[in-house]
């Protein structure tokens, strides 16, 4: 039995609040920790996909991008700024060969 919701207290957020406290250093990492938790919840919906439909799933993500940045005005700013100042984690890749069971 769930008894709330999960909802998430915005990484920018308390990010552009520790750089008006002067903590730029802690809050690079809370954004770098932001990234990762993005990356491992999306990495965790699409996986396991077939190798073949990586050029799908790269297409999809960017479709995807594009349109969040449409509906939030700042979005892609902010990317395009922090792209340049963030170290974004590796993406570890385990290929296993399976037979594809669905269709």
């Amino acid at each position: 039995m769930k008894f709330g919701e999960d909802r998430m207290i915005g990484y920018i957020g308390r990010g552009n609040q520790l750089i008006a406290e002067g903590k730029t250093p802690e809050a690079m990492k809370l954004v770098e920790k932001g990234l990762k938790y993005y990356s491992e919840k999306i990495i965790k919906a699409i996986s396991p996909y077939a190798k073949a439909d990586a050029g799908l799933i790269v297409l999809v993500l960017r479709h995807l991008a594009d349109e969040v940045e449409r509906g939030n005005p700042g979005a892609k700013e902010l990317y395009e700024g922090m792209k340049k100042c963030v170290n974004a984690p590796s993406l570890i890749e385990t290929e296993k060969v399976k037979k594809g069971n669905r269709r």
